[in-house]
């Protein structure tokens, strides 16, 4: 006689139990979807620089000579693994070549998640001191090549144009010099990945660095000087690399360096400009012409005069500091204006003779080869 109180006992408690279990399932399946997406979430494994010019339009890794006009375009590629062990690449390049090989990538400027974004940070690697004297025990100091900011390439994937000279040393090195396009510079990059709501890095890697200048890897740029400047382009690769004078004894080592685009010195520019390579000999050289500095001073030789005595790329010494002769000023004959290539406690660069010699007063002295 209570068999119908007990069946409504059991209907309560399957009711209770089917709500709990919805409940449950309410909680539990949102988060095992949620759980789930973060499973599958890809993670920034690596970043990498490539390159492009107008001449070679395949972004790759590794140094590159341009010429003074040629078009260079930088990208950045990243490698996205996944908790399955795969990996994929993404770049905003169409052609990408990495460790020599033509490599499969999604070609896209946006990160996969719509709730995540990549965010692109464009540097350069450069010394921060940029002039001086260099030796065995100032090599560390001198050329401790570190990160800046290149703000001016803004923070595409894919990038046109040069990045600007950052480092200046408290020296002023831009208003004496005459503009010329050309130089070496490496670029860097670091990639965070974000939620652009909750404003927090969730993952952050950066390409190769200081430590890595010499990596068959390192993207280097080397632009070269224009031709209409009338001296061997190589010359200008040794532009925006700090300009500093051996110690000496230690004329081999900043060979070396000049070499590896690292650093230049006044003998290394000239050399360059004279005969294509920072270690090339002129040859030998005969003084044809040496007077007092500045010039036009009691007991002042009589100038030589351009097209004659004197010519585009003839070699001018003032103690050690080398310089090469550019043009005329239009008066014919060597002058303070004229213009010369020299580095000397500076970066290399084209600009008048009297800025470049500034109140030195060793003679100065016109050396024609053999």
């Amino acid at each position: 006689m209570y068999e119908p109180e007990a069946r409504t006992d059991v209907a309560d408690t399957t009711r209770w139990l089917l709500i709990f279990v919805a409940l449950l399932a309410m909680i539990a399946v949102p988060f095992w979807l949620w759980k789930r997406h973060e499973a599958l979430r890809p993670t920034l494994s690596e970043v990498r620089v490539v390159a492009a010019t107008s001449g070679d339009p395949v972004f790759r890794e590794g140094p590159r000579v341009v010429a003074a006009e040629e078009r260079v375009q930088l990208a950045v590629a990243m490698r996205l693994t996944y908790r399955d062990g795969s990996s994929t690449w993404i770049s905003a390049a169409d052609r990408l070549v990495l460790d020599g090989q033509s490599t499969d990538h999604v070609v896209t400027s946006r990160w996969p998640e719509e709730d995540r974004e990549a965010r692109v940070f464009w540097f350069t690697l450069e010394a921060p001191v940029v002039g001086g004297r260099i030796g065995p025990d100032t090599l560390e100091e001198k050329l401790r090549y570190r990160t800046f900011l290149a703000p001016e390439l803004g923070n595409h994937w894919l990038v046109d144009g040069d990045p600007e000279h950052h480092a200046d040393d408290l020296v002023n090195i831009g208003s004496p010099a005459i503009a010329v396009n050309a130089g070496t510079y490496r670029p860097y990059v670091r990639v965070e990945i974000h939620s652009p709501t909750r404003h927090e890095d969730r993952q952050a890697e950066t390409s190769l660095g200081p430590s890595d200048l010499d990596n068959p890897r390192m993207v280097r740029i080397s632009r070269q000087l224009p031709v209409e400047i009338g001296l061997e382009p190589a010359a200008g690769e040794l532009f925006r690399l700090p300009g500093l004078e051996p110690e000496p004894g230690f004329e081999a080592e900043l060979l070396e360096l000049a070499t590896r685009r690292v650093a230049a010195s006044s003998w290394t520019l000239a050399a360059a400009a004279t005969t294509g390579r920072v270690a090339g000999k002129v040859g030998e050289l005969d003084e044809v012409w040496r007077s007092p500095w500045p010039l036009g001073g009691s007991g002042a030789a009589a100038p030589p005069r351009w097209g004659l005595r004197i010519r585009r790329g003839d070699l001018l010494r003032q103690g050690s500091h080398w310089l090469v002769a550019v043009s005329d000023d239009g008066d014919g004959v060597l002058s303070d204006r004229d213009r010369v290539l020299h580095s000397w406690g500076r970066p290399a660069a084209l600009m008048p003779l009297n800025t470049a010699l500034g109140d030195a007063d060793d003679p100065l002295v016109l050396l024609h080869r053999r």
